[in-house]
């Protein structure tokens, strides 16, 4: 395989994903002498198509070689994220450590401090301060309900039903919202449990019927 070759696949393979055809660039990579490919914007291509695929391992490794040779922030990103889904601890506290050095600015540090510290089964405790911190700088209705339900683990309801309400006031709609609206419900004494268990069947039978 010469490198006019490589050239012609690697931008076929950027083609398909941004075509989010990721197993058509798959495809086209397990067709790829891959000791060949040098560049190292090539194999970037080729660990996000890994990625992309659900192969973390092969992803992290080609990664972590672009890393060694770049020091690319967005790179050092992606093995902090792969890391921690692949529940590789160790690797993803240093991988964390290092990209909370070079990019303290970065409000990503606080959901990647999360999940880890989820993983590692930290303290409820522990894990509100991570997505109070995130609270601060940018308010995401996805992170704000985990905040909710990790406050209703802990026993303090009324922060719970405030932050419910919050994502109620803020969003208006949406998934969260509504399960912010079920969990605020139970916190309060509105609803009983198996209430709210008949209300999602409902729903959810509700939203199959419409689609």
């Amino acid at each position: 395989m010469g490198r006019y070759e490589i050239i012609v696949k690697v931008e076929e393979m950027k083609k398909r994903l941004d075509e989010k055809e990721f197993l058509s660039a798959l495809k086209i990579l397990e067709t790829m002498d891959l000791r060949k490919v040098k560049n190292l914007n090539d194999i970037r291509v080729v660990a996000d198509v890994y990625n992309l695929n659900g192969r973390y391992e092969e992803a992290i490794e080609l990664y972590q070689k672009i890393y060694n040779k770049s020091k690319s922030r967005k790179v050092l990103f992606q093995l902090v994220s792969l890391s921690i889904k692949c529940h590789m601890i160790e690797e993803a506290e240093r991988y964390l450590e290092e990209y909370e050095r070079i990019a303290p600015r970065d409000i990503s540090k606080y959901i990647f401090r999360y999940k880890l510290d989820k993983i590692k089964g930290e303290p409820y405790e522990v894990q509100i301060i991570s997505l109070e911190e995130f609270k601060k700088v940018e308010y995401v209705e996805k992170w704000a309900y985990e905040l909710a339900k990790l406050y209703y683990k802990i026993g303090d309801k009324d922060l719970c039903i405030r932050e419910c309400s919050d994502i109620i006031l803020w969003f208006g709609e949406g998934s969260y919202v509504e399960k912010a609206k079920l969990l605020r419900a139970y916190c309060s004494g509105e609803m009983d449990k198996s209430t709210i268990i008949e209300d999602i069947k409902r729903k959810a039978s509700s939203d199959q019927t419409l689609n």
